[in-house]
């Protein structure tokens, strides 16, 4: 199964502001399945049932992920 998509979030705390872009992808056919692909520094990660949750290493603190507007682009 090959990687059908690949995108970037944008981590950030919500305490001392520092962010970074987490990559992301999802196999093809995986509707369900995605992997993170790199974390930027200063965050780590911790994979759940429910999918993974990103947290600041300086403040143990959750991080907000935000991402570009079109994640998914509009068919004409």
């Amino acid at each position: 199964m090959g990687i059908g998509m690949q995108w970037d979030e944008l981590l950030t705390c919500p305490n001392c502001g520092q962010s970074g872009p987490v990559h992301l992808s999802q196999p093809e056919g995986g509707a369900y399945d995605m992997s993170v692909e790199a974390v930027p520094e200063g965050f780590e990660f911790v994979g759940t049932a429910y999918g993974e949750t990103f947290f600041c290493k300086a403040c143990n603190r959750q991080a907000v992920a935000n991402y570009p507007a079109q994640v998914y682009p509009m068919s004409k």
